[in-house]
């Protein structure tokens, strides 16, 4: 029988009529001899209702895994018993993460063993969630496909389960749910949550759900995932962060979370990154990814490497348990139970031979073998015999008519032959829209010329196509990649391109403006590849390339997807015109500005300062215009503690209009000059009068106070600290005279610390810190940063509030940063917080515990911040945690060698600085007192009075430790004076305090030492 063609019709749309009239869908390669009749199709696409002459593909079971199987179960089980709803406390303990790597030739069936093993019994029998997300190779440049399709059909899931039966979609769940995300992300957090993944918008139970059927769409994304333009770094740890939450959420109120992710080899890299991330929070507990990937792509051989071996290193810390399961080949046996299945036969001896033959000719592939099994039953080497009542074949013919291939696609590439003309054509562009696709897109990029209904359902019927249930929009996938690849490949090679860039002009011109942003990423992979290689592309096609390019990029860059972002920037630059800074300027500055971020983003100096130069080189750009560029060069630079970021900043300042003295001797007098001037100023200034500053609008001026800001935090890295400081006081003149930007709180709340090093001024200071706060509410109301939390919680509160308010600020300092993405900030906010909590002895072995947990996170962030103040501060806990035997000289005497160096040194100080109305150091002062009454020779009950009333302060302030101190020393002056009675007494107490404290090391020194007065106490 004559090879069957497809032919594009002149109908279709006139761009496609410039192809070659027929396209062959077979290679001249193909050895195959079989086809299939051509014969029509019902225009219903309904299977008829006879179905005893038709082979059960939709019923049937799994075949040949049991081993697989049964591995996997038991790595479950090993982590997860069997359970429900009754022991979610218990699943909930502590444990890490189960990974389970599954790997096989295309066709070997991975997908169908995950599921029909997983889904009864992490849904059915352990209460779970279980939910599969595919990479497609047609859109490796789309960030997060799979996690994010994943992610979608787990909301899905719980919104569309009848809340009664299953356990995840009960009320108390959705309830804890919902709970969760208001209290962990904050308004900024959950707007980028619901943008991300637009089903949480059902579980909230807020407004109604966007149209977003496909995770494609995500436009709306970019006003949300980062505050200031070029920030990368932020944007990507602050969605990577909301990805997190949604994890830890999901897994604290679920038994179980099972993701498996398809297609591994193809997924993008921002992917990797954030899977990653995900496998390296503790946090989140309760979840097995899996991995599914094809061992037969060459292309992504060092791809998956990678990934095995990072996991195997995560293996090794205990933070994941990992499993592999390489997937063969099914042996004669299995393909025999599969056509007994299909066949509904019990007479395992009467289909050997025909097992045996299709196990030659597939060689053991599952989804080869079923395509082959449709094939025969299509071309009648396999039917049903009425008369017989029983299926009959011909082996001799299927022998001798039928060749081996090991190419699916080649197979299923002839069935689609026997299509009709109209058929191939939708078949093949089906194939450009994705894995996935909806109707209407294929309505649209077929002009509406042909019955896609009848052609749905035909593909349907025949196993190509699926409908996915659970949607307002009907969308359909291929039911393999294997399908797709051969309706793919029903267009000639030579053709491809062309065909495809055709397809993508029909889809944008077809949809709404405001959908661009929805498409981009399948847009663009249609359209690039052909634009890229075509030396003749109109002008007016390649300015509307390179600004979907641009935007591309721009979505990609907001998603910290830096391979994709660097894809689509180059694509948009080569697609520029010549002269495009004059003609086309706006767009060359967008891209040439992205450019330089995304070198700078991977540490590409060279390239970064390539494109930057081609920027700073234009004289009719302003200096806003460059500002951008500038930045991204000042942040690679800062990342480095180079000193070109501060030559940069003082450079772009100095364009601004705000210059600074270069000589060390005028720095410093300059700096000493502004801080005795403002001081005298600011006394004159109440809160009220400076929180009714008028708020700068002058974008030379805002910009001028956030590189100022940017200069004082890179000079101080860089060692010129008084250059810092000139920084801050340029920022109070500029708020002064022009009024409140968006970066006056900060250089005022940075202010504070110099005054009172410079001052020793505690009233100034906090009247500072209170003009920072009024004017960070006037501008941004209660919305905060880590780093105005991290200064005032380390600097300004301690000064005038309790070390448990500062305890709180910080806090939030860290939850803020985690949301914002600003990671090195949100550590120094929690590294500040741990030597808050060492400053105001709370409990040394949870302080230690603490600092464990710190390190760990900051290692796995990988944010570049040294660890040497929290190795400093746990050698110091652990120092006053060691149980060596203490002797009394040397404790003793360094009692006292302390106490006396501050009686005398600073008495008057903390004196002072109690009266201004500083909390944290009055019962300092009542110990020096105290202190100092003994040394003056005070009468007994005047020394015990003023004691007392320091063992009272520091108690009541939490210090257990100065509490314990003092009630040690009380003792030993009863002890002094004889009176034993009192001294155990105190001697007592002090002992319970340090066992609060967690010094049971001291607390049996003092019961070894003083055991003659002690009678009560003894160590809990």
């Amino acid at each position: 029988m004559e090879g069957m063609k497809l032919y594009v019709t002149g109908d279709l749309d006139p761009c496609l009529d410039q192809r070659s009239a027929c396209l062959d869908p077979r290679s001249a390669s193909c050895s195959s001899s079989f086809v299939w009749e051509k014969k029509p199709f019902k225009k219903s696409g309904k299977v008829p209702s006879m179905t005893i002459n038709q082979l059960r593909f939709s019923e049937l079971h799994l075949h040949g895994r049991h081993n697989e199987q049964r591995m996997l179960l038991d790595f479950l089980r090993e982590n997860y018993p069997m359970g429900g709803k009754s022991r979610q406390e218990e699943h909930n303990n502590s444990r890490a993460k189960q990974v389970v790597l599954v790997s096989g030739v295309s066709g070997v069936g991975k997908t169908r063993l995950i599921q029909d093993t997983l889904i009864q019994h992490v849904e059915a029998e352990m209460c779970g969630i279980f939910a599969i997300g595919k990479y497609d190779l047609q859109q490796t440049a789309q960030p997060y496909l799979g996690i994010i399709s994943a992610c979608q059909e787990m909301l899905r899931k719980m919104i569309d389960s009848d809340g009664g039966t299953n356990f995840f979609a009960s009320p108390e769940t959705l309830d804890g749910i919902r709970s969760d995300f208001l209290n962990d992300l904050g308004q900024n957090g959950l707007s980028l949550l619901v943008r991300v993944l637009p089903l949480v918008s059902k579980i909230l139970g807020v407004g109604e759900e966007r149209k977003l059927e496909s995770p494609m769409e995500t436009e709306g994304i970019l006003e949300q995932l980062a505050s200031n333009d070029g920030k990368m770094n932020e944007a990507k740890a602050k969605l990577h962060f909301v990805f997190r939450v949604f994890f830890r959420t999901f897994c604290k109120h679920l038994p179980l979370v099972v993701m498996g992710l398809d297609d591994l080899q193809w997924a993008d890299t921002a992917s990797i990154e954030l899977l990653s991330d995900l496998l390296g929070d503790r946090a989140v507990q309760n979840l097995m990814l899996i991995f599914l990937y094809r061992s037969d792509e060459s292309d992504f051989v060092t791809m998956i490497a990678n990934i095995s071996e990072e996991l195997r290193d995560k293996e090794s810390k205990q933070m994941v348990k990992l499993m592999k399961i390489d997937i063969g080949s099914l042996f004669e046996n299995d393909v025999n139970s599969i056509i007994l299945d299909l066949l509904s036969m019990d007479s395992s001896s009467a289909t050997l031979d025909l097992a045996a033959l299709c196990c030659r000719r597939t060689g053991g592939n599952a989804f080869f073998l079923l395509a082959f099994l449709r094939m025969l039953k299509d071309n009648g080497y396999l039917e049903y015999n009425f008369g017989l009542l029983k299926w009959t074949w011909d082996l001799e013919k299927i022998e001798s008519e039928t060749v081996a291939t090991t190419n699916v696609v080649e197979l299923t590439k002839f069935k689609m032959s026997s299509f009709s003309k109209d058929y191939q054509t939708l078949l093949a562009l089906s194939s450009c829209l994705g894995h996935s696709f909806e109707k209407k897109d294929l309505d649209i990029v077929s002009c509406g010329k042909y019955s896609t209904n009848d052609f749905l359902a035909v593909a349907q019927e025949e196993g190509m196509l699926e409908l996915l249930t659970g949607r307002k929009s009907m969308r359909y996938r291929w039911t393999h990649d294997s399908v797709q690849e051969a309706a793919a490949s029903l267009i000639p090679t030579n053709e491809s391109l062309k065909f495809k860039y055709d397809v993508g002009k029909l889809l944008l011109s077809g949809i709404a403006e405001k959908d661009t942003g929805r498409y981009i990423f399948v847009i663009l992979g249609l359209l690039n590849p052909f634009a890229l290689d075509a030396d003749n592309l109109p002008l007016d096609e390649r300015l509307q390339l390179a600004n979907l390019n641009y935007l591309a990029s721009t979505q990609s860059s907001k998603l910290s997807s830096i391979s994709s972002t660097s894809y689509f920037v180059k694509s948009g630059i080569a697609l520029l015109p010549e002269c495009h800074w004059q003609s086309h300027t706006e767009l060359s500055l967008g891209l040439f500005t992205i450019a330089t971020e995304v070198e700078g983003a991977q540490m590409h100096e060279d390239a970064m300062n390539w494109y930057a130069s081609k920027v700073l080189q234009q004289d009719h750009l302003t200096i806003l215009d460059k500002l951008r560029v500038y930045r991204a060069q000042i942040q690679y630079w800062g990342m480095k503690n180079d000193d070109k970021s501060v030559e940069r900043c003082l450079a772009v300042l100095d364009q601004l209009g705000c210059r600074f003295p270069r000589s060390s001797l005028l720095q410093n007098i300059s700096l000493i000059f502004s801080l005795l001037k403002y001081k005298r100023e600011l006394k004159k200034r109440t809160i009220q009068e400076v929180s009714n500053l008028p708020v700068v609008t002058s974008p030379e001026i805002r910009e001028m106070g956030s590189m100022l800001n940017e200069l004082s935090l890179h000079a101080y890295g860089t060692g010129e600290t008084t250059l810092s400081g000139l920084c801050t006081m340029k920022q109070l003149s500029i708020t002064l005279e022009k009024g409140i930007n968006g970066s006056s709180y900060y250089g005022f709340v940075t202010l504070a610390p110099f005054f009172m090093v410079a001052f020793n001024d505690l009233k100034a200071t906090s009247q500072i810190a209170s003009y920072a706060d009024a004017m960070r509410v006037r501008e941004h109301g209660s919305q905060t940063t880590a780093g105005f939390n991290m200064v005032q919680g380390c600097f300004n509160l301690p000064w005038a509030h309790t070390w448990s308010h500062s305890l709180c600020v910080l806090r939030e300092g860290y939850k803020t940063g985690m949301r914002e993405g600003q990671l090195r900030n949100a550590l120094y906010c929690i590294s500040a917080s741990l030597w808050t909590c060492f400053i105001a002895q709370v409990h040394l072995p949870t302080l230690k515990s603490d600092i464990d947990v710190y390190m760990r996170q900051t290692i796995e962030l990988d944010t570049g911040l040294p660890l040497n103040n929290a190795i400093l501060l746990k050698r110091s806990v652990e120092m006053l945690l060691d149980d060596s035997e203490q002797t009394e000289d040397t404790q003793a005497w360094r009692t006292r060698r302390t106490l006396r160096s501050l009686a005398k040194k600073r008495h008057d100080i903390l004196r002072k600085w109690a009266k201004d109305g500083c909390p944290n150091v009055v019962h300092y002062v009542a110990i020096l007192d105290a202190e100092l009454a003994i040394l003056n020779g005070s009468d007994k009950n005047v020394v015990e009075d003023l004691y007392q009333k320091a063992i009272v302060l520091s108690a009541r302030g939490g210090m257990i430790l100065d509490a314990a101190v003092a009630n040690e020393r009380l003792g030993r002056f009863f002890e002094g004076l004889g009176d034993t009675i009192e001294a155990g007494r105190r001697f007592e107490q002090a002992m319970q305090y340090y066992e609060d404290y967690g010094l049971t090391s001291r607390a049996f020194f003092l019961q070894k030492q003083y055991r003659d007065h002690i009678s009560s106490w003894s160590l809990r």
